[in-house]
């Protein structure tokens, strides 16, 4: 296994261990977590840029907060707002 790779569930068994079971308001931040990061990362990848630009990180925050306290698909949606904001940073450069 390549040292970079997480086994989620030894993860999940360890932490438990450690803290007690999770509960479902922590488990859905870690969930919203992981997928701003992704999205922070693909705009990285996109842009070549580190950090992101801050109106673009600033919706993503935004965005990932809001989801916390509700069903929607963080990555689904983080994924579209990262788009959005990727495309009005690209065209206010150009403008």
């Amino acid at each position: 296994m390549d040292p970079v790779t997480i086994d989620h569930a030894r993860l999940h068994a360890v932490i438990e261990e450690l803290a007690g079971p999770t509960d479902p308001a922590g488990d859905r931040a870690a969930t919203v977590l992981h997928a701003q990061v992704a999205a922070l990362a693909w705009v990285r990848d996109t842009l070549g840029t580190y950090p992101a630009p801050v109106p673009i990180a600033t919706v993503i925050t935004k965005a990932a907060a809001e989801l916390r306290h509700d069903d929607r698909d963080p990555v689904d949606v983080l994924t579209r707002v990262a788009l959005a904001a990727v495309a009005a940073h690209r065209t206010a450069a150009v403008a």
